[in-house]
């Protein structure tokens, strides 16, 4: 009775601490960005992001007025375009497990753009 009433303060704070000590624990994934100011409105923005996820095989996973999200097995990488005056600032960002993979598509998919 005794273990059990101690488990049950523990709470899940103190359960997954006791588990954690036989679990694997999965590695947070690498995260990259970029960012840059284009001469084009918003939609062309989104249009040539699009695009550019379609040319490195991403999965169009979401998309909404200012921003377009894709995924492939391993990686995800999002667009983000915003109105400036006189210009759209676009902004990628990908991530992945796989931190060599993650740098390699945000810099094909910079290019793409």
């Amino acid at each position: 009775m005794k273990s059990t009433l101690k488990l049950l303060w523990l709470g899940s704070a103190g359960l997954a601490a006791l588990l954690g000590a036989t679990a694997v624990q999965a590695e947070p994934p690498g995260i990259y960005y970029s960012w840059r100011a284009v001469n084009t409105d918003v939609t062309a923005c989104l249009n040539q992001a699009g695009e550019a996820l379609e040319s490195q095989n991403l999965a169009t996973v979401q998309a909404d007025e200012t921003s377009i999200a894709g995924r492939s097995e391993d990686s995800t990488a999002v667009f983000v375009c915003l109105a400036n005056p006189g210009s759209t600032t676009v902004m990628v960002i990908v991530a992945s497990a796989d931190d060599e993979q993650a740098l390699a598509l945000r810099e094909a998919l910079k290019e793409a753009f």
